[in-house]
C-alpha cells in the first residue's frame, strides 16, 4: 500500500470542533527541520558578528531547565551534557510551537503559510525576549537583529515544511462555495 494511498483513505480529518487537526508526523518533521536551523544560525552568527562562543545560546536555552547558576556565563569551553539539556528544551519548544503554527496554517490558504510564519516568528521573538524575559531574565541581553532573523527563518521554515508535507486546505474552501 502506497503512502499517498493511505492518506487518501485514511478516513475523515481529525478536528475539535470547526479547528482542523495537523497532521503529527508532518509537525514533528517540520519542527525539528525548522528547531534545528534555528539553533545553527543563532550559533553561527553569536560567533561570526558578536565574537561570543558559538555554544552562548545552548547555554541560555539550558539554563531554562538547569537554572542560571552554574549555567551563565558561558565557560570557556564546549559542556556536551548542557548542549544536550539545551537541545532536548529546544527541540520540545520547536515541536509545541509547531503544533500552534501547523493548527493556525490549516485555518487559512496555503499561499498564505509564508507570510504566517514569517509574522509568527517574529511574534515569538517579542514574546521569547520581552515577555518570558519575566521568568528568564538573561534572555534579555540577547535582544537584537541576530534574534529577530533567527525567529522570523525559524517560522518561516516551519510553515513552509509544514504546509509542504500537509496539503488540505481551510475549512472555508472545503465546505464549499460560499453564498
Amino acid at each position: 500500500m502506497s503512502t499517498a494511498y493511505r492518506d487518501k483513505s485514511s478516513g475523515a480529518d481529525r478536528r475539535i470542533g470547526f479547528v482542523l487537526l495537523p497532521r503529527l508526523g508532518a509537525v514533528i518533521t517540520a519542527s525539528i527541520v525548522a528547531g534545528l536551523v534555528f539553533a545553527m544560525m543563532e550559533m553561527v552568527l553569536v560567533a561570526l558578528v558578536m565574537g561570543q562562543p558559538w555554544y552562548g545560546p545552548l547555554h541560555m536555552i539550558a539554563a531554562i531547565g538547569m537554572g542560571p547558576q552554574g549555567v551563565l556565563p558561558p565557560p570557556p569551553a564546549f559542556d556536551f551534557g548542557v548542549a544536550a539539556i539545551a537541545m532536548l528544551i529546544h527541540m520540545l519548544v520547536s515541536v509545541f510551537l509547531g503544533l500552534v503554527l501547523a493548527t493556525a496554517l490549516l485555518a487559512f490558504r496555503s499561499s498564505m503559510a509564508w507570510l504566517i510564519g514569517l509574522i509568527f516568528g517574529v511574534a515569538l521573538y517579542y514574546i521569547n525576549f520581552y515577555g518570558f524575559t519575566a521568568l528568564f531574565p538573561w534572555f534579555a541581553e540577547a535582544r537584537g537583529w541576530i534574534g529577530l532573523v533567527s525567529h522570523a527563518v525559524f517560522g518561516l521554515v516551519l510553515a513552509l515544511i509544514y504546509r509542504g508535507m500537509d496539503k488540505r486546505e481551510a475549512i472555508a474552501r472545503r465546505v464549499g462555495p460560499r453564498a
